[in-house]
């Protein structure tokens, strides 16, 4: 599903290393957390993922797809084959909640009758069925963060890598994030959530993985323990 093969980065502009001989798999199926203080290298790595940057030395793998040799105009389905949820939801201003969730499935050629039966679908499995014709501004920052969720399920992606969904939210909804991403991962979609917020993730039995200075400095499958 995802695999990092002694992959290093250094950043040209300033010569600085952000990850230093990465390792690293993810089976399908899994719930990982990736957790570090501020320039750990949490946010290189998932550029690495997305095929944002490149790296410096090293394979990286995901969804089948080897990073270095996806040319560039594949890389849109690279990303498609996975969800993914920001931080700052960047959600769409000007379209309404359905039209947002929409947005992905008309991505991808989707036809409206599908749309039509998929979008309420997974709006009702977020909690949001009341709310699709609401526009962004109209909802509360766990409202939001939910859409972003919806958006990055509606196209039943494998894989889901959430970067710090948590970061604008309280910790009561914090808590109902990560359930909602738990019994998501349950259903079989692989997790991977980038976080600092290591309370968050003391409540819950999954894979922590610990970045420092650009190394893995841990890697337990359950920090509850």
């Amino acid at each position: 599903m995802i695999e990092f093969n002694h992959v290093s980065k250094v950043y040209s502009s300033n010569k600085a290393a952000a990850l230093k001989d990465v390792t690293l798999k993810i089976e399908k199926g899994e719930f990982a957390f990736i957790v570090g203080s501020s320039g750990a290298g949490k946010s290189t790595l998932l550029k690495l993922l997305l095929k944002e940057e490149e790296p410096t030395s090293g394979e990286i793998y995901v969804n089948g797809f080897r990073l270095s040799k996806l040319r560039r105009g594949k890389v849109p389905m690279l990303r498609r084959s996975m969800g993914i949820v920001f931080q700052d939801f960047r959600l769409i201003p000007t379209m309404n909640v359905f039209d947002n969730v929409a947005f992905a499935q008309r991505c991808t050629n989707v036809s409206s009758r599908q749309i039509k039966r998929n979008v309420p679908y997974i709006l009702g499995l977020v909690g949001l069925h009341d709310k699709a014709k609401c526009m962004p501004n109209e909802l509360s920052g766990g409202e939001q963060q939910r859409v972003a969720l919806a958006r990055a399920l509606v196209n039943n992606p494998s894989l889901i890598i959430a970067d710090e969904p948590t970061g604008n939210i309280d910790p009561e909804l914090s808590y109902k994030i990560v359930e909602l991403l738990t019994d998501i991962n349950k259903a079989g979609t692989t997790i991977l959530m980038v976080t600092h917020e290591h309370e968050l993730v003391h409540e819950f039995s999954n894979r922590v993985i610990t970045l420092e200075n650009g190394r893995i400095v841990a890697d337990d499958a359950d920090w509850s323990l």
